[in-house]
């Protein structure tokens, strides 16, 4: 899919200039057919202007974000109302309202591709306009209250589909969604730019997972933090990222699943790249996933994942990559198709959160990376201390953390270019 942003019904505004481009918006739709000589139900005109301003405030950000989005996707599915939906208005009149907008030349409208892709929304120069003419910005938008934070799926993609489940409130989601709610805050208290330019609010949520539906509603399974614009930003715009003015550095875990499954082990790893599995010492980017990717089955893998074959050398298949693999990392070749990877996910996340929870009580704003965070410059040196004993204390031992440049792309005719150029 390309570059969207999700649509998100708790997104709004509340400035004058907001509201009177919300109200002209309104007016340029066409009137709803109804019976002869009936008004429209009250009712009935306020969910679609509900719907309406929070459909606006969604497509403004995807227009107006630096992070150059190409459109809004939007589920429109119908089915039964959960603790995460908005309850004001429906899947239905949202659908009429994105169809009244098109319309009225508002926006441009893509279908959506059965499990491929959901419909996506798309400002006009029409709409493009008069967000001008009423001088709105991003800045004008903001979160309402009543976002669950705390979401639990069962099932996943490789094993037919997610399903989101509605589960009870309970002490252990209360304690979580506590914890969502204060790194929101402090991410939001931040002056974060792309490009010296506002992205507009912030509003992370931790997603966990079970088996199945039917499964006991627990929360120690996957847990990552999903919602922040800077985690799909190529890695070579990330330089344009500012926290106060300053420039982020990247810092990562190195190779954290494995340093996990040799801590759930009590062993130590060897010295040196984990993923260097001798042999494809050449073909690291192609052996993280696959490493990875034994502690996320339940039975032995006859075949290479879906991209694996052809990405690595040809006499290479999941017989002979495991066997490498085995004799490379014999400590943990018992976690290997056991399923165990997403109660490591699990405490990664648990790792991350806890890191953004302590660098915020120091007046510290981090942007999670899954694995790693990005912090201001001035803060490099507290925010590895604090990756260290946050991991020592949740795993057992401080886990190694390496920063990862961020530097602006050479030109293509600049002498370092050449000089790589030049090295074949």
């Amino acid at each position: 899919m390309p570059h969207v942003l999700h649509y998100d019904p708790w997104l709004t505004a509340r400035s004058d200039g907001f509201t009177g481009l919300a109200d002209r918006l309104f007016e340029e739709l066409p009137r709803p057919i109804i019976t002869e000589g009936r008004k429209p139900r009250a009712d009935a005109e306020e969910r679609r202007k509900l719907s309406l301003k929070t459909l606006v405030a969604n497509v403004m950000k995807a227009a107006l974000s630096p992070s150059r989005y190409v459109g809004l996707a939007v589920p429109l599915g119908n089915g039964r109302l959960t603790r995460y939906d908005r309850k004001d208005f429906s899947a239905d009149v949202l659908r009429l309202v994105i169809d009244e907008a098109r319309h009225a030349g508002l926006v441009a409208v893509e279908k959506a591709i059965f499990k491929e892709r959901r419909t996506i929304v798309a400002p006009t120069p029409y709409f493009l306009k008069l967000v001008a003419e009423r001088g709105v910005s991003i800045a004008d938008l903001h979160h309402l209250e009543g976002r669950e934070t705390i979401e639990l799926w069962a099932g996943s993609r490789r094993s037919g589909g997610k399903t989101p489940v509605d589960y009870a409130d309970c002490e252990d989601a209360d304690a979580r969604r506590a914890q969502m709610a204060e790194i929101n805050r402090v991410l939001n208290g931040a002056d974060i730019r792309l490009d010296n330019r506002g992205c507009g609010p912030i509003q992370l949520v931790r997603k966990f997972r079970i088996e199945t539906p039917e499964d006991a509603h627990t929360f120690n399974g996957h847990g990552r933090l999903y919602g922040g614009f800077w985690e799909d930003l190529p890695k070579d715009q990330r330089h344009l990222l500012t926290i106060g003015g300053e420039q982020v550095v990247d810092l990562d875990f190195a190779a954290m699943f494995i340093q996990l499954a040799y801590c759930r082990q009590g062993a130590e790893p060897p010295s040196g790249d984990l993923y260097a599995i001798p042999g494809l010492e050449e073909h690291r980017k192609e052996v993280k996933p696959l490493m990875v990717s034994l502690f996320f089955r339940n039975k032995e893998a006859r075949r290479l994942p879906n991209g694996g074959k052809g990405a690595l050398p040809d006499e290479w298949n999941m017989a002979r990559f495991k066997a490498a693999a085995s004799q490379f990392h014999p400590a943990i070749i018992p976690l290997f198709d056991t399923n165990v990877g997403f109660e490591m996910m699990a405490l990664e996340s648990e790792i991350l959160v806890s890191i953004l929870l302590e660098l915020a009580s120091n007046g510290v704003a981090a942007l999670p990376m899954h694995d790693g965070i990005m912090v201001p410059a001035s803060q490099k040196e507290l925010a590895v201390e604090t990756m260290r004993s946050v991991s020592a204390a949740k795993a057992g031992r401080p886990l190694p953390v390496v920063e990862k440049p961020v530097q602006k792309p050479a030109p293509n005719n600049s002498p370092l270019w050449c000089s790589r150029a030049a090295l074949g």
